[in-house]
């Protein structure tokens, strides 16, 4: 019999025994609970370091895609050979051999390689700045300073398809370079990486002319003059000359710069000896191997002050010499094809948009011929020389329009209709080429409704044309030329005295482009052009300048805002100014903003195009991912 000492001893020990069965659960249950936690914020930690290195490798196909584009195109041009059947590698038959093309693009690996380590290495792209995704993107078993993932194959560059050169006949080559992506997100110790593979295709093809924000044969007018680059001087495209440049205090260069140093360049080939350099006002010319403290940042303080060029992307002196048309048969035979051909002069030539009822958009095209008159020439003092000019007694307007189907329709008087244009048994579906085999008097856009105020001028060319004027002798631009879909609203300026800030383009996606281009003649703003005068598009003359007409005698009329490029045989004057307070004297001043389009591979239609080959498309081919690759 159990005493009650005993029972309460015995409830004491159960009570104790189960204050440590509860202390053991409560412990298990915390230690789990920990655990769990641990584990919670790990998996959150690793589902967050792999969203990083997700993102990263997102970046990279868009560095891919679009940062890498202009790298690529100076690379290709540097090492694409210019006078073989390929641009890279060698072979007769329809294609280049495949360890031929693999050796040759292992130097566009390498080069590239380079420019893409200084846009990727030791850069963070956490788009929260939480932790880190860095990327690296191997073109070669490199990539900043380090290897390919282990079980990591980087495979060779090869041919895709395309055609070999032929005597006068374009081509394309689409080449190939593999790619491997790692991407890697880090939180703290927790680290997830990403590893893509894919394939880097670009399509190889002859350059356009309209690439070039400034191009010059000469650099110098045509009577000789040295032309300098000054402060005022602000480029933001690639500019070349087969020539020399000059340089005075500091211009601005947004795009690459090249010269081929010919001393005497002809039309066709350089025609006397190189140097390769470049004159500062005050010391000579100076070769590029002298130049101090570096060929590509030169610099020279004397008593006229300091000239230093900024080179933004770079300067090449020993550039290829780069030889201008020397006739524009393409461009006739694509007018007579399927565009737009006057066999004679052009007394006036009006683009210009309109709208149906129905709500349909036509560009509108109304050239005006002579039908009665003389042709006489005329000493043009400004360019010293002889000129040919068109007294017209007679003529009629021929009206042409067309929507975005492209369909050319002719206006008929007699019975007040359109109707569409038909050669060969087939209708004309217009190629964007209007072209005469004289010159064309006066071309432009709607005329302002202020005379005074360019914005009241209506768009010369539709969101989707795309038209070249084209002409054997002189073209007078005598109104505002301007697209409905404008890529750039803004020139670049000088914020200050040093500061330059670049042009403001985010419409690169119009489609809306001209072309300007005369084979023997100029290209003229003429002397009775409006204040002011809005172009857009690429200008060219490829014997002769592009220039205002009777720039050193007519009034000051502000400025020739210009969104293009120019390309010339020698450097067109625009107006005089004062040295001294930077204002004009006559004529215009120049506010040009280049068309980054051009440089992405758009061009008016038939445009003329270069020796040199380009990059004319690429495309980024991802093969899949793999995560956690060490």
């Amino acid at each position: 019999m159990q005493t009650l000492g005993s029972r309460k001893g015995i409830a004491l020990l159960t009570t104790l025994l189960t204050l440590v069965v509860i202390a053991a659960l409560a412990s298990l249950i915390f230690v789990r609970m920990l655990n769990e936690m641990r584990h919670s914020r790990d998996d959150a930690a690793i589902t967050q370091t792999l969203l990083l290195a997700r993102s990263a490798a997102n970046v990279a196909a868009e560095v891919l895609s679009s940062q890498i584009r202009d790298a690529l195109d100076s690379t290709v041009a540097r090492y694409a050979d210019s006078s073989s059947p390929w641009a890279f590698g060698t072979g007769t038959g329809s294609e280049p051999s495949a360890d031929s093309v693999a050796n040759d693009l292992e130097a566009v690996a390498s080069a590239l390689q380079s420019v893409v380590d200084g846009q990727l290495c030791n850069r963070n792209f956490s788009p929260s700045g939480k932790g880190s995704a860095r990327i690296r993107v191997h073109f070669t078993d490199t990539a900043c300073g380090q290897e390919l993932p282990r079980r990591t194959r980087l495979g060779k560059g090869y041919f895709v398809q395309g055609q070999p050169r032929g005597s006068g006949t374009s081509y394309t080559q689409t080449y190939a370079l593999p790619y491997v992506v790692v991407a890697e997100g880090s939180i703290g110790p927790y680290r997830r990486n990403v590893v893509a593979q894919g394939e880097f295709r670009f399509t190889v093809g002859r350059a356009s002319f309209a690439r070039y924000a400034l191009f010059t044969n000469v650099h110098a007018l045509p009577d000789g003059t040295n032309v300098w680059f000054t402060s005022r001087t602000l480029f933001d495209g690639p500019v070349h000359t087969n020539n020399h440049f000059r340089f005075y205090r500091t211009p601005w260069f947004g795009g690459e710069v090249t010269s081929a140093g010919c001393t005497n360049p002809g039309d066709e080939r350089c025609q006397g000896s190189t140097f390769y350099g470049a004159r500062f006002y005050g010391e000579g010319y100076i070769a590029d191997t002298a130049m101090a403290p570096s060929p590509q940042a030169p610099s020279y303080t004397n008593r006229w002050g300091t000239h230093a060029p900024e080179f933004t992307q770079g300067v090449d002196w020993r550039s290829p010499f780069i030889p201008l048309p020397i006739n524009n048969q393409a461009q006739r035979h694509a007018a007579r094809s399927q565009g737009i051909y006057v066999n004679g002069d052009i007394n006036s030539l009006r683009l210009y948009t309109t709208k149906e009822p129905d709500g349909t958009l036509y560009q509108r095209v109304d050239v005006r011929v002579c039908m009665r008159g003389y042709v006489r020439w005329v000493w043009d003092q400004n360019l010293g020389n002889w000129r040919r000019q068109l007294v017209c007694t007679q003529s009629v307007t021929h009206a042409y329009r067309y929507s975005a189907n492209r369909v050319l329709q002719h206006y008929d008087r007699d019975t007040d209709t359109w109707k569409n244009v038909v050669r060969d048994g087939s209708v004309v579906r217009f190629n964007g080429v209007i072209f005469a085999e004289g010159g064309i008097g006066q071309l432009s856009g709607p005329e302002r409704d202020d005379p005074s105020d360019p914005d009241t001028a209506g768009p010369a060319l539709a969101p989707f044309a795309q038209i070249t004027v084209a002409a054997s002798d002189t073209i007078r631009i005598t109104g505002d030329l301007k697209y409905t879909d404008r890529p750039c609203s803004s020139a670049p300026h000088r914020d200050g005295d040093s500061n330059v800030v670049p042009a403001t383009c985010n419409n690169l996606g119009a489609r809306n482009v001209l072309g300007v281009y005369s084979q023997d003649g100029d290209v003229l703003i003429g002397s009775d052009a409006p204040r002011d005068i809005h172009v857009d598009g690429v200008l060219m003359s490829a014997r002769g300048v592009v220039q205002v007409e009777g720039y050193d005698s007519i009034p000051e009329k502000g400025s020739v805002y210009l969104t293009g490029g120019i390309i010339e045989y020698f450097y067109g004057a625009f107006g005089t100014f004062n040295p001294s307070t930077g204002r004009n004297r006559t004529g215009y001043g120049r506010k040009f903003t280049y068309d980054p389009r051009m440089k992405r591979g758009l061009a008016p239609p038939f445009f003329p195009t270069t020796q040199l080959d380009t990059v004319l498309g690429i495309q980024a081919f991802s093969f899949g991912q793999r995560e956690q690759v060490y």
